[in-house]
C-alpha cells in the first residue's frame, strides 16, 4: 500500500494542502510547532475515523473556520481506495462525514482496513509506564484494523458495560435486580470475541515485537516480550467463565456501582529480561520496545491484509543513537514511512525518498 495523494482543507496549520508522496520515507523537517504532526494525524484520520492526540474535532479545524477536510488516496495490490473525512466544528450543527471511494459511510467501523496505518508517537511512551487503558487502547487500535468485526465486537461490549453499569447504579438506590441476569448474558456474549482476539494477537504481537527489539536494541542479553493480562486471558471459554466471575462478584459490584471483571480491565504486562519494564526500564529501553511494538503491529496487520500498512513516525530519530537509528531504517525498508524531525542531522545514515520542509504553513522541497 502506498500513498497516491494526500490533500488537506483549512485542517489544523493548513488552508491548502496536496501532496503525492513518492514510495519509500519521506521526511517532513522543521522547527517544533511548525505542523509537520499535523500532516500524519490527517493519514491517521483517514485510517481510523479518529486523531491519535485529540477527541475534539474542533481542535482540528483551522482557526476561524466552520469546517475542515483530510482525504487520502492510496494504492492497494487490489486497486486503488479513496477515503476522506470533513469535521465541522459544534456551531455548525453537524456530524463528522466520512467517505469511501466517493460514497458516504455511517458508521466509523466501516473505515477500518480500507487504509491502514502503524503511527509512532513521543506519547507512545506511555503504552510502557503508563495506565493499562493506554495498552488496551494500543491493542483494540490494532485489532480494528485488522478487521472492522473486532470494532464491533468491542462497541457490543462496552455498550452491554455500559447499560450494566447503569442498572448497577440504580440497584445501589433501590431499583429492581430482575433484569440483571439478561444484562450478564449480553455481556458475555460480547466478551467473548474481544477476549479471544486479544489473546491471539498478545501471542502474536510478543513474538514479532521480540525479534525487533533484540535487532533495534542490539543487545542480546535483553529479551522482551508480552502477556496478556487480565480475568479471562487463559479462558478458552471466555463466555462461560465471565459469567462464572460475575455471579462471584455480583454483591461487590452492586456495592461498587460498577463491573469489577471483565476485558474493560485487561492490560498488557511487557517485560524485558523477565522483569516489568514499568518498574526498572530506561527512557532508550522503553523507547525501543514501543518502536518494537509498532513493528510488530505493522507485521500482524501486514499478515492480514498481504501488504504493508502505511508508516508514520513522529520525531523519533532524534532520540535514537546512531546504530538504533541505522537498524531501526533497516526494518522499515520497502515501507512506504513518513518520518518528521527537526534537524537534517537526524537523518544520519538515512536515504529518504524525498525531503519536505514544514514552515508557515508552507510545504517546500528540502535539500540534505
Amino acid at each position: 500500500m502506498h500513498i497516491l495523494s494526500l490533500r488537506l482543507h483549512d485542517f489544523r496549520s493548513y488552508r491548502q494542502v496536496l501532496l503525492s508522496p513518492p514510495q519509500g520515507v519521506t521526511v517532513f523537517v522543521g522547527e517544533n510547532g511548525a505542523g509537520k504532526t499535523n500532516l500524519l494525524e490527517a493519514v491517521h484520520l483517514c485510517c481510523l475515523g479518529r486523531s491519535h492526540r485529540t477527541s475534539a474535532d474542533k481542535e482540528m479545524i483551522r482557526e476561524g473556520q466552520e469546517t475542515a477536510a483530510v482525504q487520502v488516496k492510496v494504492q492497494r495490490e487490489d486497486g486503488v481506495d479513496d477515503v476522506g473525512v470533513r469535521l465541522y466544528a459544534p456551531t455548525a450543527h453537524k456530524r463528522k462525514l466520512l467517505y469511501i471511494n466517493g460514497k458516504t459511510a455511517s458508521r466509523t467501523g466501516e473505515l477500518m482496513g480500507h487504509v491502514t496505518c502503524v503511527m509512532f508517537s513521543p506519547e507512545d511512551l506511555d503504552i510502557v509506564r503508563g495506565a493499562p487503558q493506554g495498552r488496551r487502547r494500543f491493542l483494540d487500535m490494532l485489532l480494528s484494523q485488522c478487521g472492522k468485526g473486532y470494532f464491533y465486537a468491542l462497541q457490543q461490549y462496552n455498550s452491554a458495560l455500559k447499560q450494566r453499569n447503569a442498572l448497577l447504579h440504580d440497584i445501589a438506590h433501590g431499583a429492581s435486580s430482575a433484569t440483571l441476569p439478561a444484562w450478564d448474558e449480553q455481556l458475555c456474549a460480547a466478551a467473548a470475541p474481544v477476549v479471544k482476539a486479544r489473546q491471539y494477537a498478545a501471542q502474536a504481537l510478543s513474538g514479532y515485537a521480540g525479534g525487533h527489539y533484540a535487532h533495534i536494541g542490539g543487545r542480546a542479553e535483553e529479551t522482551f516480550s508480552l502477556r496478556y493480562q487480565g480475568h479471562l486471558s487463559e479462558s478458552v471459554k471466555p463466555a462461560e467463565d465471565l459469567h462464572a466471575l460475575l455471579q462471584q462478584s455480583r454483591a461487590e459490584d452492586i456495592r461498587r456501582m460498577t463491573t469489577t471483571v471483565g476485558p474493560h480491565r485487561d492490560d498488557l504486562l511487557l517485560t524485558l529480561s523477565g522483569r516489568d519494564m514499568r518498574a526498572f526500564a530506561s527512557q532508550g529501553q522503553m523507547r525501543t520496545a514501543v518502536l518494537s511494538m509498532r513493528l510488530a503491529e505493522l507485521d500482524m496487520l501486514k499478515d492480514r491484509s498481504g501488504e504493508a500498512p502505511l508508516l508514520l513516525l513522529d520525531d523519533v530519530l532524534s532520540e535514537l543513537d546512531g546504530g538504533r537509528r541505522t537498524r531501526l531504517l533497516e526494518r522499515i525498508a520497502g515501507v512506504q514511512t513518513l518520518l518528521t524531525c527537526t534537524d537534517l542531522s537526524d537523518l544520519s545514515g538515512a536515504q529518504p525518498a524525498a525531503i519536505l520542509r514544514v514552515q508557515n504553513g508552507e510545504i517546500t522541497e528540502a535539500r540534505p
